[in-house]
């Protein structure tokens, strides 16, 4: 923990100390409950659905315990709300990257804080519930949905910005971009879970433990349908990388150019600001931007000296062949448009159609901007490689001419704040 930065610190500080002033508040309030097997029996739930819990991208998380969490703060006092929730934290058992994870494996500073945030989170969302509704009394709808729905709302607030606020300092981003890549994840799982957890409570005041065990499944089974398409996706994205990779194969002059311009292209569009689902098809442009080449011989991939210029012609199909290739695959239907574009000019001088302005895909000048400065800093048979400020000056001087004003501008602020360096 010596080694945080000095604003992680004070973060966690921050979170420790608001769980000991809240947990006082509360317990001066409204005491802890007295049936500690009813306790014990959502802990148990508490920590399995933490353990149940999705991986996103940049350690963010996603589960079926906030399903738990609403049905517990409406169940129980805030107090008692805090404390369920984290404890199934701290004795949650996680599988990451291939490796069990658990409280004795797990750094402390992340463990403080999580159990932290989630006593937190679970408290103030329980406070709010209070101050609209009555916990533990006799739940009627409609009458709970609105004050469930703003306590939840707040536990989602307070849970995610505190969240979001570590990781952005701990991995040096932005809370926006963090915030952009998982906020589709986030929000599904408030729309799926929150209901779900409404049910659990109606079903416990009226059957008992026997209710909740009987929706318990439905509940593992929204889990495994969640986790289901994120692996699909995830899978999509390896089958796409070794696609990739196979495709290098065939002239290894051009050895991680495609990685290396999907990250270029993915850099880009965050720092223009576009949705997640189309930097989700820039990435995979970009890893299959040159899938087209397959059409194109050998011989004029691999000749050591300049192209004569009907071997240039030839190159130049590359990008049409690439997007004739995909665009009958539903899942790179986007993706092909964004490929077969990827060497028009702004000016209209480009390849394969001739159009430019705004007729081309923002996506695709996007694209144009990544795979030029990926060329220009790397040595080709016929010229040695300029350096990345050197790229990086032929990119601005060409903004308006061969690249969108608008791209080449977003593209020379990352590289001057040193957001976008050449990836080796």
């Amino acid at each position: 923990m010596d080694r945080l930065p000095v604003k992680v610190k004070l973060i966690i500080g921050a979170a420790v100390i608001l769980a000991i002033i809240l947990g006082i508040y509360s317990f001066n309030v409204w005491g802890l409950e007295k049936d500690i097997t009813e306790v014990i029996f959502f802990v148990v739930l508490a920590t399995i659905g933490e353990s149940l819990s999705i991986a996103l991208p940049d350690q963010i998380s996603v589960s079926v315990v906030f399903a738990i969490l609403v049905c517990i703060v409406m169940l129980f006092n805030p107090l008692t709300a805090g404390l369920v929730i984290a404890a199934g934290n701290l004795m949650s058992v996680y599988k990451r990257s291939g490796k069990i994870g658990h409280v004795f494996n797990t750094p402390f500073y992340k463990t403080l804080f999580n159990v932290c945030i989630a006593f937190v989170s679970s408290v103030v969302s329980g406070i709010v519930y209070c101050s609209l509704y009555v916990p533990g009394g006799y739940i009627s709808l409609p009458g709970v949905i609105l004050p469930i729905s703003i306590a939840s709302l707040v536990y989602l607030a307070v849970n995610s910005s505190t969240v979001m606020l570590l990781i952005s300092n701990l991995l040096n981003k932005t809370i926006r971009s963090i915030w952009k890549q998982n906020v589709n994840w986030v929000v599904q799982n408030y729309l799926t879970m929150s209901p779900l957890g409404v049910i659990l409570a109606i079903a416990y005041q009226n059957y008992g433990y026997f209710g909740i065990l009987l929706l318990f499944g439905p509940l593992l089974m929204a889990r495994y349908s969640f986790k289901l398409y994120i692996d699909l996706k995830s899978s999509y994205l390896e089958t796409i990388q070794a696609l990739s990779k196979a495709l290098e194969a065939k002239d290894p002059e051009t050895s991680g150019h495609a990685e290396r311009v999907s990250l270029y292209s993915t850099a880009i569009a965050r720092g223009m600001g576009l949705s997640e689902s189309r930097i989700d098809n820039i990435m995979y442009a970009g890893l299959l931007h040159d899938i087209g080449k397959i059409g194109i011989s050998d011989n004029v991939l691999q000749k050591p000296g300049r192209l004569t210029s009907d071997e240039y012609d030839k190159i130049k199909e590359h990008s049409a062949i690439g997007a004739d290739i995909l665009r009958d695959i539903d899942f790179f239907r986007d993706a092909s448009k964004i490929i077969r574009h990827h060497h028009e000019r702004y000016d209209g001088k480009g390849y394969p159609d001739g159009i430019g302005g705004e007729e081309v895909p923002i996506e695709s000048y996007i694209l144009g901007v990544a795979d030029a400065f990926d060329a220009m800093t790397n040595d080709r048979p016929y010229r040695k490689a300029l350096t990345a400020e050197e790229a990086r000056d032929v990119i601005k001087e060409q903004a308006g001419k061969q690249f969108h004003p608008r791209v080449a501008d977003t593209f020379v602020k990352l590289f001057d704040k040193g957001l976008l360096k050449r990836a080796d």
